[in-house]
């Protein structure tokens, strides 16, 4: 494959699958192509002022092929299946600074090895707050609601989580707290069902939101915050582990089951692919037995 070839399968916004062929592209996880859901069938809300197009950017790092993705006008998420039944699912934000989705790293990635683990998982690919929509800030977690609901349609998940990476976790902390609140006017008959996950996890998440054009969005975890699990990297440069620890300490005291762990490095959005001899690789472990002596997953 030709790199121009393999530029036009980026742009065609076909899932990564598609680039294991490259020679240098090297899996982190075993590939299985995830089926594309479109989140507003009738065009995303509000979106009368936006004038970007979407891009794909590739991005080598570690030896494997991603892409950064920006300018969305179509949300969608792609579900992965797992191979026996399962009645659990989880939503996946991938970080970026809210200016692009690192849609392969910290979605598709993460979504591969969720239903390796026997867990049905949707990557998330969700419109920017800075791009023209009437919602703003609020675009993302219109989209992560409604992605929310159309995963539990699609799979009949009794048990239903979110996991969000950097700002993605600003995201996923955002719809846990305001999963109640109509965000935007029902759809369809998705719209009818329950929006409010049952448990959460959030890697190196953006929590301590300034005053500025993310303050809205998030104003910090309630005691109506579902079980959660953090963790982050200690020599994080990017986002301090303040900003897992404390919000770690809210939920405790509001009584909500949490668990933190802050491993020695990793730096930030590690994902799955974490420096060799990191303790921050067993964060997936560690995730997947809290996870399990919680209920939150069978």
């Amino acid at each position: 494959m030709t790199d121009t070839d393999r530029r036009g399968l980026l742009a065609a916004g076909l899932l990564t699958s598609a680039l294991m062929g490259a020679s240098t592209a090297k899996a982190a996880a075993k590939p299985s192509e995830g089926q594309m859901i479109e989140l507003w069938p009738g065009g995303a809300p509000g979106g009368s002022k936006v004038t970007v197009t979407e891009k794909a950017t590739e991005v080598v790092d570690k030896g494997q092929i991603g892409r950064d993705i920006s300018g969305i006008t179509r949300p969608r998420f792609s579900l992965h299946r797992p191979k026996t039944k399962t009645d659990t699912a989880m939503l996946v934000i991938a970080g970026g600074a809210f200016n692009r989705v690192v849609f392969d790293k910290e979605g598709e990635e993460v979504c591969r090895w969720l239903a390796d683990s026997g867990i049905a998982a949707g990557a998330l690919l969700y419109r920017l707050p800075g791009d023209g929509w009437d919602a703003g800030e609020d675009a993302p977690v219109q989209d992560a609601q409604r992605a929310l609901r159309l995963l539990v349609q699609a799979t009949g998940a009794k048990r239903v989580g979110i996991m969000g990476f950097s700002a993605g976790g600003t995201i996923a902390a955002a719809l846990a707290t305001r999963a109640t609140e109509a965000l935007y006017p029902p759809v369809d008959a998705a719209d009818q069902l329950d929006a409010t996950p049952s448990f959460m996890c959030l890697g190196y998440a953006y929590m301590n939101v300034p005053k500025g054009p993310r303050e809205n969005m998030f104003k910090g975890l309630t005691k109506a915050a579902p079980p959660t699990f953090f963790f982050h990297a200690a020599d994080d440069q990017r986002v301090p582990m303040a900003n897992s620890i404390q919000p770690f300490q809210e939920l405790r005291a509001f009584g909500v089951p949490a668990a933190l762990h802050v491993y020695e490095s990793g730096a930030h959005g590690f994902g799955l692919r974490a420096p060799e001899g990191s303790s921050a690789s067993h964060w997936p472990e560690h995730f997947l037995t809290w996870a399990k002596a919680g209920g939150h997953i069978g």
